[in-house]
């Protein structure tokens, strides 16, 4: 067998998250996927994948090795459009995930945008407020928040987001305005579950409710369920705007950054590439949002 296309069909299979899905977007039958992923590992003398009856899951050999793979599959798609600055055009599917809470307007705007600036590239956007891992889950970007992460080729630094203590003036009226951190003892407290572990006190050890959602927590506190702790991008939503008012206490609040994260690969795809220097350019009109946030 073709050893090059027994590689792109193992790519497939690892990004389709099964032999039969891959089977169909490479329009092949099922056992052919399986003859050339068994091919591969005839050939390297290794097991790259584990295999249940419900899924197939990359083993530490395999993740090595679809790492190479996409390294040589992505400058091999460059070589053979590399005539004159084709080469360099973003192209093909670019997989993406990011927290539930980017499904906002200003990240909306933005991806629009970038369509705008690379139609050729079709944006397939998963979100999810766990840190997923790219390569079992057949991602090429991810835009996180995080505490502190090393900056490097493949994680970019784009900026530190702010996030205010804050509740709907309904709730306010009703409960009162807590004057102290001592007070929120006797608040209803929306946590998000993903919150760093550092962050200490009786906000984040005692919740009326823990929530892995931030757009969950934002329409609660909304609604007037209790204090929670929100990026100010949120504020820019209609839904919010409004609705929520800031509680200024001395109080320890996250301050994590975003970033940009792909794959630790030597060379990136020009979708990928684009796409990272896109969104570090953001920095300046998310300060502009952020300062834009309720009083």
């Amino acid at each position: 067998m073709d050893t090059l296309v027994s590689m792109r069909v193992f790519r497939q299979v690892v990004e389709s998250g099964g032999f039969t899905a891959a089977a169909t977007v490479l329009e092949m039958s099922v056992a052919m996927v399986s003859k050339h992923v068994l091919h591969l590992e005839n050939h390297l003398g290794l097991r790259l994948l584990n295999r249940t009856s419900r899924k197939v899951a990359l083993n530490e050999p395999g993740a090595r090795y679809y790492e190479r793979c996409c390294e040589i599959l992505d400058q091999l798609e460059e070589a053979e459009n590399g005539v004159g600055k084709v080469m360099e055009k973003p192209s093909g599917t670019l997989r993406i995930t990011g927290p539930t809470w980017f499904s906002n307007r200003f990240f909306a705007r933005a991806l629009c945008e970038y369509r705008r600036l690379y139609p050729e590239v079709t944006l397939d956007i998963s979100l999810n407020d766990a840190f997923v891992n790219l390569v079992d889950e057949g991602l090429d970007v991810a835009l996180r928040v995080m505490q502190k992460a090393e900056v490097s080729p493949t994680t970019r630094y784009v900026i530190t987001m702010d996030f205010a203590l804050v509740a709907s003036h309904e709730y306010l009226q009703r409960k009162g305005r807590p004057r102290s951190a001592e007070d929120l003892e006797h608040h209803e407290l929306l946590v998000y579950s993903y919150y760093p572990k550092t962050l200490q006190g009786s906000f984040w050890d005692k919740p009326g409710w823990r929530l892995n959602n931030t757009t969950l927590i934002a329409q609660l506190a909304a609604e007037g369920a209790g204090l929670a702790v929100l990026p100010r991008l949120l504020f820019d939503e209609e839904a919010f705007r409004d609705q929520l008012e800031v509680v200024d206490l001395d109080f320890p609040l996250p301050s994590p950054s975003l970033y940009v994260v792909t794959h630790g690969r030597r060379h990136f795809s020009p979708r990928v590439r684009s796409f990272m220097d896109f969104f570090a350019t953001l920095s300046a009109p998310i300060c502009q949002r952020q300062a834009g946030g309720p009083g």
